[in-house]
């Protein structure tokens, strides 16, 4: 069983339902969006509307949460702010919606998923959806858990020796 000190938690896909207001708002999911050439437009439009701060929480995002909190050790938000170009402003409204949720957890934001990696370490744990940020995770020497549902990833936490 592996040693882990702190994990480190993803927001978009994870807690926040990023995807449920982007498809609402454009009728498209996200990675199909790319496909048509049209992310990028329809990403500087939800920046600019301030969608990142009023995202719904995922399903049973709050049962995460909770376990998290009763363990003894540190949780940490993770979450991409897209790039440096839109890091500031990405970064205000997922500040807010961590403190409107009142979510506690110490945020780091990086400009860029490839970041998130620069934080992995032996007894670190990343709970991501983004298989690619879950594979850099390990091969830069963490553990990582590829959230698909809470009750799965609940279930993967036991696996870790979080005391």
């Amino acid at each position: 069983m592996h040693k882990i000190t702190e994990i480190f938690l993803d927001m978009d896909g994870v807690i926040a339902d990023f995807n449920k207001r982007y498809k609402y708002l454009y009728g498209i999911e996200p990675k199909d969006a790319g496909s048509y050439k049209v992310f990028e437009n329809f990403f500087l439009r939800f920046i600019a509307d301030e969608h990142f701060a009023t995202l719904d929480l995922m399903p049973d995002a709050f049962k995460l949460i909770d376990h998290l909190r009763g363990l003894p050790i540190t949780t940490k938000i993770l979450s991409s702010t897209s790039s440096e170009s839109k890091h500031e402003a990405i970064q205000k409204q997922k500040l807010e919606w961590l403190r409107t949720h009142k979510i506690e957890f110490e945020p780091i934001l990086v400009p860029g998923k490839r970041l998130k990696r620069k934080h992995a370490t032996p007894t670190g744990l990343l709970i991501d959806d983004t298989e690619s940020n879950i594979i850099q995770w390990r091969e830069d020497g963490g553990h990582a858990i590829l959230h698909k549902n809470i009750h799965e990833t609940i279930q993967h936490l036991g696996m870790f020796d979080t005391k």
